[in-house]
């Protein structure tokens, strides 16, 4: 079953490319198998403005916010270092899902798609700009294992482990390999590891 987000992606490549919304659903699972992101996806093969489809996919009346989230605003607060979102998204959706979960003070600010060129989480460049950012903000630690990532996606991992990241996959439902540094189920589950003891920038997909 599509989530809402899923959907209107999948409303935007049929609207795009044309045919029925099960051939469009195909294409967006293509492109973000083939691209890293279905957006990478449409640009490439279908010169798509990424600014218009964020306006399409971010219409307010077809999204499904997040419910209200005191506890994760608790153990982001507790957490050391500072904390980030670092997205495939634009910031605007981040800020808007933030505001309605009531988490948004424990945020200092969301590193987006548009920040990395429209080059996303898988791509190496996303996260040489990450780091880039990181020491513009002059918070870029010698030692990169002090940077700890959080993560559905075993795919959007795999690069930060590559750059000696502290990696951190937060999914109930795959298996985790040995690379991956931690594994929990849920957010709130953080507290049972000992990762940010080290971190000074924790970056929050």
């Amino acid at each position: 079953m599509l989530n809402s987000l899923d959907k209107r992606i999948a409303e935007f490549v049929q609207k795009t490319v044309g045919g029925d919304f099960e051939n469009a659903t195909k294409i967006r699972k293509d492109y973000l198998l083939r691209f890293g992101t279905t957006l990478s996806g449409l640009m490439a093969m279908n010169g798509t403005d990424p600014d218009e489809f964020f306006d399409f996919i971010h219409e307010p009346e077809y999204l499904i916010y997040p419910k209200e989230a005191p506890q994760k605003l608790e153990l982001l607060k507790s957490l050391p270092g500072h904390r980030y979102v670092f997205t495939n998204g634009r910031h605007d959706w981040s800020e808007a899902g933030m505001a309605h979960m009531k988490i948004d003070s424990g945020i200092e600010a969301v590193f987006d798609l548009k920040l990395m060129d429209w080059v996303g989480k898988p791509h190496e460049s996303a996260y040489e700009k990450m780091e880039s950012w990181l020491e513009a903000r002059g918070q870029l630690p010698q030692n990169r294992r002090e940077i700890v990532l959080l993560e559905d996606s075993l795919r959007n991992l795999e690069p930060a482990h590559a750059r000696g990241w502290t990696t951190i996959l937060v999914n109930p439902n795959i298996e985790a390999p040995d690379w991956v540094d931690f594994h929990i189920p849920h957010l709130l589950n953080l507290r049972s590891t000992n990762a940010f003891s080290l971190a000074r920038s924790c970056p929050l997909e």
